[in-house]
């Protein structure tokens, strides 16, 4: 399996696999021919479209033969066998680079709130290094293999066929018409208990591509042995209707993980469109998402219980006449009594030492009018939260006025969940306001 691996904002264009020219301060890494052309289609597919989606953001058009990838990380395999794998910007672009860089991502994923799947342990991690799509695929198979050894769920089927002898319901016009002859045979309606059932014939189609797609020993034994478990139960003739098929009440509450991997891995839930086709496995994720949900759930974990913390908070307008237009929506509303903060986040890589320490001012008028509307929730200041990197490592603080205050921060994507990565407890207690303001 040919696997091209880069990461965010570098650029794909043709050429020898994997090679790489130094283009600015990113790379362009060479795919075949083949995988470019089908990227091709896919832009222009989306070019052509009348009402634009956010299927086509993950590729940006740079001239004839050059993509620039955008903010999206995760795996996009070709028809050709060509897997391109996009990593975070986080560290050095090198072997040991790569591999840090998919641990943060799929420590980051476990908290991404759209993402309904589960993603395991990251035992198997230590023992062989592995592309993010043999991850993806590792994860859907213990999920699988929890699903088997908890049950496979049966149903009752209902068959219409002609037997040898009454079994169910005798179907009188089929009778005359089929048995008019054979006078000793039924034809006859009746319900059968087994595990063809859309639940199990997806999972079946999903262990099918990926018995095709994987090139981990251990990925293939597994997978044998699981679809062994399922070797009397169909495959899907039609995903999109047995998903819509699919049941979820209290007996299938194990069967929710796997089939959401079943979704990523048959397509059905995809940042790339698709053409119905399920050669190929697409599973690309926003990095903005990620990194706001990450954030906002290790604020959580560390600020503690006297504090709340929301996300995408809609109590704000930014005119109130007429009839409250323009709703706001930022990114973390922190909360204690009557005093709160206001956060966002930013996927960005900014540099201290650029002019305005690389803050955009778009971000800043974002900020500040935050700050204003939420002045009569007692607001006690604002941050902007960016990843932290080796441009990045001390927290600027701006005033206002001799209230209003912000924070840009710096959080530690690689730093152990259990550490503070932003210091922000110390931040939200130990600030101060008129005093701090006259003594700078």
């Amino acid at each position: 399996m040919k696997t091209v691996t880069l990461r965010e904002y570098d650029y794909l264009t043709i050429g020898e696999l994997n090679s790489r020219v130094a283009k600015g301060r990113r790379v362009a890494v060479g795919v075949p021919e083949p995988a470019f052309t089908y990227l091709e289609k896919l832009v222009e597919k989306e070019e052509s479209k009348s009402d634009k989606d956010d299927h086509g953001l993950f590729l940006k058009r740079c001239g004839k033969s050059l993509f620039q990838v955008q903010s999206y990380v995760g795996v996009l395999q070709t028809p050709c066998g060509t897997q391109i794998e996009i990593l975070p910007k986080i560290s050095d672009a090198t072997h040991e680079g790569n591999e840090s860089s998919r641990k943060v991502l799929l420590r980051m994923l476990r908290y991404l709130k759209s993402a309904k799947f589960k993603l395991g342990g990251d035992a198997h991690l230590h023992k062989a290094p592995m592309h993010l799509l043999e991850l993806f695929m590792t994860y859907f198979l213990q999920e699988v293999n929890t699903l088997v050894k908890r049950g496979v769920r049966s149903d009752y089927v209902t068959k219409e066929e002609n037997q040898a002898f009454l079994k169910g319901k005798l179907l009188i016009n089929q009778q005359i018409r089929v048995n008019a002859v054979q006078e000793q045979r039924f034809f006859c309606a009746y319900d059968e208990y087994e595990p063809n059932r859309p639940e199990n014939r997806l999972i079946h189609t999903a262990l099918l591509k990926v018995s095709k797609l994987s090139r981990n020993a251990n990925n293939q034994r597994l997978c044998r042995e699981l679809m062994f478990v399922f070797a009397d139960v169909p495959v899907s003739k039609n995903i999109r209707q047995d998903f819509s098929k699919c049941k979820s009440n209290r007996a299938m509450t194990h069967y929710q993980h796997p089939l959401e991997w079943c979704r990523l891995i048959l397509n059905e839930k995809s940042t790339v469109p698709s053409s119905g086709r399920i050669q190929t496995i697409s599973i690309l994720f926003p990095m903005e998402k990620i990194f706001e949900d990450y954030v906002a759930a290790m604020l959580r974990k560390h600020l503690g219980k006297e504090y709340s913390v929301s996300t995408q908070e809609q109590r704000k307008y930014l005119c109130i006449k007429p009839d409250n237009k323009f709703q706001l929506k930022p990114d973390i509303v922190i909360r204690k009594g009557d005093e709160c903060w206001v956060a966002d986040t930013k996927w960005k890589m900014i540099d201290e030492n650029e002019a305005k320490h690389g803050v955009s001012q778009g971000d800043m008028y974002q900020l500040y009018a935050y700050g204003k509307k939420y002045e009569q929730d007692d607001c006690q200041g604002l941050f902007l939260i960016y990843p932290r990197n080796d441009c990045f490592t001390n927290e600027k603080k701006f005033w206002f006025d001799d209230k209003l205050w912000l924070k840009c921060l710096p959080f530690d994507c690689e730093a152990d969940p259990k550490a503070d990565p932003v210091g922000i407890k110390s931040c939200l207690e130990g600030c101060g306001y008129v005093q701090d303001f006259e003594s700078k």
